[in-house]
């Protein structure tokens, strides 16, 4: 017990610290919905435009703690420190005028409502909100995805969404981000465990409820290739567990976290978008037809983001985001460049180092 809190006391310290200055960095209170449109697989397999709101809450509340967050999350800086309670009262109302703005049902057959944090958390949505957004949707859009930490995945919760929306309209997404509990507990700090995710996922199971599980690639301290067979047994086991959708996060640097900071003291970097396409491929052939693979990575070729050679990371950040709408993988298994070598050489390198072994596998 004693190693244990040696190890884990600087790590979630250091955690919190950086919390303080990304609290610091964040406005005390604005009302703008984020928002952007992407093109979502439907689950009778057609094609659908999708309109993404981030609903500007206090964000998550496990990131307000005082051991930090997890130790790559940037995203409760888009959110307002402390919003007004006249601005979320406010919410069903501004997100059904963004979404009428932008297109409306004529537009959109699904809608995606991000919180940076949990949706299903009265501390960052009231539940008379939660159903009042959930009401404004329910007969304009065939689809609604809400992300949550699973500890919010109760029967409670649940029967509040399910009077307000059919279980065939909604999804829970939920980033567990790796299934091994020794990585999220010392690489994520992320606070729940693989058990939480099955009983989460086993409860959306009983009410019949569709689940998307998030994968992060290559958290901190972990080595590319390590990286990829850790995202391949996440898949794994994901898949084993009967969850329907799955959606592959590559890791960027955000400001004010561990991951940023590692970053600049360069002993850390985001994972090679060849890697992002082998994980991808390979989970999907893993999967087949009946779970969508979703990866749209966030600032794809970019200093802080996954990237190649910066000859071929357009082209494969393009290709990703059509697979993840037609989910053919024969857009995404054609891709070369010369860079590919290079990376096959880094890999070898690393295995050989870290007496990893071998990596047929991703061949």
């Amino acid at each position: 017990m004693r190693t244990t809190e040696l190890n884990d006391r600087p790590f979630t310290r250091l955690l919190g610290e950086l919390r303080v200055i990304s609290n610091e960095m964040r406005q005390i209170n604005h009302k703008k919905i984020i928002n952007w449109t992407d093109n979502s697989p439907m689950r009778d397999g057609s094609l659908a435009e999708a309109l993404v709101m981030v609903l500007p809450t206090a964000g998550c509340k496990y990131a307000m703690a005082k051991h930090g967050g997890c130790s790559m999350c940037t995203l409760p800086m888009d959110n307002p420190l402390r919003p007004s309670e006249e601005t979320i009262k406010a919410f069903p109302e501004m997100a059904w005028d963004l979404f009428v703005e932008k297109g409306g049902s004529a537009r959109f057959k699904a809608v995606k409502f991000y919180t940076s944090g949990s949706f299903l958390d009265k501390w960052e949505l009231p539940v008379r909100v939660r159903e009042a957004i959930l009401t404004k949707f329910v007969d304009h859009v065939d689809e609604i995805t809400v992300e949550t930490r699973c500890e919010f995945v109760i029967k409670k919760n649940l029967d509040s969404i399910l009077k307000v929306v059919p279980n065939d309209k909604i999804i829970i997404a939920i980033g567990q981000e790796s299934t091994d509990d020794e990585i999220n507990r010392r690489s994520i700090n992320k606070g729940h465990t693989f058990k939480q995710f099955t009983r989460a996922v086993k409860l959306l199971q009983d009410y019949e409820i569709q689940t998307k599980g998030y994968i992060l690639l290559k958290p901190l301290f972990l080595s590319e290739i390590a990286a990829l067979y850790d995202a391949l047994r996440s898949g794994q086991d994901m898949h084993t567990l009967g969850v329907e959708n799955i959606s592959i996060n590559p890791s960027y640097i955000g400001k004010a976290t561990l991951m940023d900071k590692m970053f600049k003291e360069r002993t850390y970097q985001p994972p090679w978008l060849w890697s992002v396409l082998r994980t991808t491929i390979s989970i999907k052939k893993l999967v087949g037809e009946s779970v969508r693979v979703i990866c749209d990575p966030v600032a794809a070729g970019s200093e802080r983001g996954p990237k190649n050679c910066g000859n071929c990371d357009a082209d494969i950040k393009s290709r990703l985001k059509e697979f993840s709408a037609s989910q053919q993988l024969d857009v995404i298994e054609d891709i070369t460049c010369e860079c590919k070598a290079i990376y096959n050489a880094h890999l070898v390198t690393e295995s050989l180092y870290n007496g990893m072994g071998n990596f047929e596998i991703f061949r």
